[in-house]
């Protein structure tokens, strides 16, 4: 006779916590069978309760089709994302835990950013405009290839024979414009470490015809319906069901192969690009540079189709950074 579940300890560490909140989720949710579950949330049954085991940290998609099979709406979906990131937080810096004194704090170089409130933008890098993508990424590369042929020239000398000489790493460091940073705030290499403060995180999901507003603070990010206004950012449209840009068309799909960063976004040359609905899939990278000028990377969680696979609504996890791109 196969011995019953165990269930999740609570106390037992962030991984067991975050399974045994799901699954008190799934009970007032009434406790539905998980192929049920599943076929709500356009996954598999078993994604759905490995997630609520206990035995490793679920994935954000997983966790987002878990409690979006639970009915959960939008500013609650927002909220187990939260949820998410502390507890992937947790596994990333454990605290030890001194029996006299309780757990240690985290350090402060490892500690999370705290969220940006709506009052300020921190200064921004001078990044080009638009319609000079090209111009600008030729530019770094060139001043890179400069960058590499001096060390090289060094090397022949014999100027980095010395002991720190040779203790530069072999990989290039991204190179900037020497104007990129504000004054006071040069990059070291203790910044790069640094995660990039987010304005705004969380779950968006469109329907066809409906428009997104990425600058927004509303809980539903202004989703609304097509055309919208002159501030919306995104469409998924009800003709064609592709996503596009809106204003001056600032798109772009990441390559495959990049995890989405905010230099990927900020270094990307083919904007102003569609992704068609036979594209749309669980796990595309889209960047988009907002009307207010900010870079905000949209990540496909979730496609749920029509009888014809025709995509009928789109789930992402969308990030919107604080440092503005300058026109």
């Amino acid at each position: 006779m196969p011995s019953a579940r165990r269930e999740p300890d609570a106390a037992a560490g962030p991984v067991e916590h975050f399974a045994y909140d799901l699954r008190r989720l799934r009970e007032q949710a009434g406790s539905p069978d998980y192929r049920a579950m599943a076929r709500r949330a356009g996954c598999a049954h078993s994604t759905l309760s490995t997630a609520a085991s206990g035995r490793k940290l679920p994935t954000l998609e997983a966790t987002l089709a878990f409690v979006r099979a639970c009915g959960a709406d939008t500013a609650e979906q927002a909220r187990w994302a939260r949820r998410w990131r502390q507890a992937r937080a947790a596994l990333d810096h454990p605290r030890p835990t001194d029996p006299a004194t309780g757990p240690a704090p985290l350090p402060a170089a490892q500690a999370p950013p705290p969220e940006a409130d709506g009052g300020s933008e921190v200064p921004v890098l001078a990044t080009p405009p638009r319609r000079a993508w090209r111009l600008w990424r030729s530019s770094a590369a060139i001043a890179g290839a400069a960058a590499v042929a001096g060390l090289g020239v060094a090397a022949l000398l014999g100027f980095g024979t010395h002991p720190a000489a040779r203790a530069v790493g072999t990989r290039p460091a991204v190179l900037r414009s020497p104007t990129a940073l504000p004054a006071g705030r040069q990059s070291t290499a203790a910044s790069v470490a640094t995660p990039e403060p987010e304005r705004r995180h969380g779950p968006l999901v469109l329907v066809p015809g409906t428009v997104v507003d990425l600058d927004s603070r509303t809980p539903d990010w202004a989703v609304r319906t097509a055309p919208g206004s002159g501030d919306d950012d995104i469409e998924f449209t009800s003709s064609d069901h592709v996503l596009t840009g809106l204003g001056n068309a600032d798109m772009a799909v990441l390559p495959s192969g990049d995890v989405g960063t905010f230099d990927q976004c900020a270094l990307e040359q083919n904007y102003g690009v569609q992704l068609r609905a036979s594209a749309i899939r669980p796990g595309v990278l889209l960047c988009d540079i907002t009307t207010h000028d900010r870079i905000a990377l949209l990540r496909v969680t979730n496609v749920q189709r029509d009888a014809d696979g025709t995509p009928d609504q789109v789930t992402v996890d969308a990030v919107v950074w604080t440092r503005l791109h300058k026109n």
